[in-house]
């Protein structure tokens, strides 16, 4: 798998067990998005969901959900996929998360076939919304339990203390990589768990260009434009300027 990168964007995943959060604290401190504890199993929703979400957005901080599996066979993966969209539902459903929901696998009980398990909560969730799952795991249940058909599915790994983790069962790459379970973040008491985006902050929270910033580069691109006779120059300058106006949300000239 890829290594880590200093420039990657830095995150976090929580739960009730992280108690309140100042989630302005945290996202001052550098911390860009979050993982949120959602459910478990078919009958639990974390205490803090609600609040957790609501504070991390309010703070500006890119939001994801995430259900922890205790299913050991297809069919209850598909009633703990039921639940989870149900409770996201309840709080105005995904379009309201900015991450793609994640699946956490890391127990076994007595599953004959934990990747068909997996696959059955996975596909199930995508059905629903549209929207390509994660799948969270760590090296050894990996190894274990789960085989290379899964290798498609965008990898949330939790692998401590290693700069380069090895490929694993289908995976060749990581997109968010759990790091630490011993975090220190301002705005949180006690440890948390820390994540990393295979990605800049930029490229993580994407950019979204007004129109009224659009215009001013439009402006100065105009001005280029009438200050050359070069052919092959007005056009590039004319394209770039389209280019600015279709970013921002506005007919091309």
């Amino acid at each position: 798998m890829q290594a880590r990168d200093n420039s990657h964007a830095r995150g976090i995943d929580v739960s009730h067990y992280q108690g309140t959060i100042d989630w302005a604290k945290v996202r001052a401190s550098g911390i860009s998005f979050a993982f949120i504890k959602a459910t478990e199993g078919t009958t639990y929703t974390d205490s803090k969901l609600a609040a957790n979400l609501a504070g991390a957005k309010a703070a500006g901080i890119k939001v994801g959900a995430y259900h922890f599996c205790r299913a050991g066979i297809p069919g209850d993966a598909e009633k703990e996929a039921n639940y989870f969209i149900q409770v996201l539902n309840s709080l105005g459903g995904i379009a309201k998360w900015d991450l793609p929901p994640a699946l956490d696998i890391e127990t076994t009980n007595n599953a004959t076939n934990l990747t068909r398990t997996c696959q059955a909560w996975l596909s199930r969730v995508q059905a629903t919304w549209n929207v390509q799952p994660l799948l969270y795991t760590y090296p050894y249940f990996a190894k274990s339990y789960l085989d290379a058909s899964l290798g498609n599915v965008p990898l949330w790994y939790a692998n401590y203390g290693v700069n380069q983790p090895a490929d694993v069962a289908g995976w060749t790459r990581w997109q968010f990589l759990q790091y630490s379970d011993s975090g220190t973040v301002p705005g949180i008491v006690g440890p948390v768990d820390m994540n990393e985006f295979d990605g800049s902050e930029d490229e993580l929270m994407g950019y979204e260009l007004s129109v009224d910033d659009a215009n001013k580069i439009i402006a100065f691109l105009s001005a280029a434009y009438n200050a050359t006779s070069i052919p092959a120059a007005q056009d590039e300058f004319h394209r770039l300027a389209n280019e600015l106006r279709k970013a921002s949300g506005q007919p091309e000239q």
